[in-house]
């Protein structure tokens, strides 16, 4: 019997690319356990990471799974082009490993992983993102969900307030990194619904003798607390990234305002304050997009994309004792309490 002509392979194709689209991937694909391919834009071990992780296999479920993990590890390969070659790496792996979702967290792995992909890709899911699908320019990509990250700015004010009430004029500073930008947006627009508070600057900068000298002259009078960002992409003299432990270590020794920040790890690190964005709650919400994709047959593009709203509060004693501030009972029994600074665990 003579081969099937090309015309005749692509015909069959064609009416089968339809019905295959309407399966369950896990079903397209199906050989034993899941397949995911998870893409750090970070490192671990890391709160920050590692959490998400964690919320992303229990929001997955019971399903059994195999995983890989790629760490791209930004706060040392930083620059665009570094970014790139490891993204380039990662998809070389997904391609030869052929996993049945990819999983992204944080903006870079899915703005350098993502635009690697094409329709015939597997479906991806991603958490941390502060930017938008637009802004990494994926409005157009196909088989894509996932969970925004957004700060509670104006619970973390609040209780910066509570702690120390003479709190009105606040200074914004932040390496500058370009994930920044939207997160810088949001603030600007609470911050003017927010009675009695005002950003009295807002910085950027890439260099930590900049960051230094900024720090240093909000205590001269021109802020009453300071709000921390991006301490990833700070470079040295020598062009190096200076470690974000050591940038956080510097300002407790260096600046008397108080100050907040949105993620635990800066807890643990000297800032005093947050309303924390929860790093298991991203990883969750991102687990439960994966599960209605693989296991229940929901097509990525018919869930939605939204932030997760729930916000842990967390206060940093050692902080608090250093700037002289009292924590009251109500926001002790309230709220994660983190006793010392991490470096003096580290010391013991």
């Amino acid at each position: 019997m003579p081969p099937p002509t090309p015309s005749l392979v692509r015909r069959a194709l064609c009416r089968a690319l339809p019905l295959a689209a309407a399966l369950p991937w896990r079903v397209v694909s199906a050989r034993g356990p899941l397949r995911i391919y998870h893409v750090m834009s970070f490192d671990s071990p890391w709160r920050w990471t590692d959490g998400q992780f964690a919320g992303f296999k229990e929001g997955l479920g019971a399903a059994p799974a195999e995983y890989r993990v790629f760490q791209m590890d930004v706060k040392r390969f930083s620059t665009p082009q570094a970014k790139t070659d490891r993204a380039a790496v990662a998809w070389r792996d997904i391609q030869a490993w052929q996993p049945d979702l990819i999983y992204t967290s944080d903006d870079d792995a899915l703005g350098y992983i993502g635009r690697l992909r094409d329709d015939a890709s597997p479906p991806l899911v991603f958490s941390g993102a502060n930017r938008s699908l637009t802004d990494h320019g994926l409005e157009r990509a196909s088989n894509l969900t996932g969970v925004l990250e957004e700060e509670h700015f104006a619970e973390s004010v609040q209780l910066l307030r509570t702690l120390s009430g003479r709190v009105r004029r606040l200074a914004v500073i932040s390496d500058a990194a370009p994930h920044w930008a939207p997160v810088i947006q949001r603030i600007r627009a609470r911050a003017a619904a927010m009675p009695g508070i005002e950003l009295a600057q807002v910085d950027l900068t890439s260099r930590y003798a900049e960051f230094q000298s900024r720090v240093k002259h909000y205590g001269q009078g021109h802020a009453d607390a300071v709000v921390y960002l991006g301490i990833f992409n700070l470079k040295d003299d020598s062009g190096r990234n200076v470690p974000y432990k050591t940038v956080q270590r510097w300002v407790t020794e260096n600046s008397a305002l108080p100050d907040i920040s949105f993620w635990i790890d800066r807890i643990h690190h000297g800032v005093l304050c947050s309303v924390t964005i929860s790093e298991h709650e991203q990883g969750l919400a991102a687990g439960r997009l994966a599960r209605a994709i693989l296991i229940d047959g929901r097509r990525a593009a018919d869930l939605p994309i939204l932030p997760t709203v729930k916000g842990h509060p967390a206060i940093s004693l050692a902080r608090a004792r250093q700037l002289g501030i009292t924590v009251k009972a109500t926001e002790l029994l309230s709220s994660e309490i983190v006793t010392e600074f991490e470096w003096n665990k580290a010391a013991g």
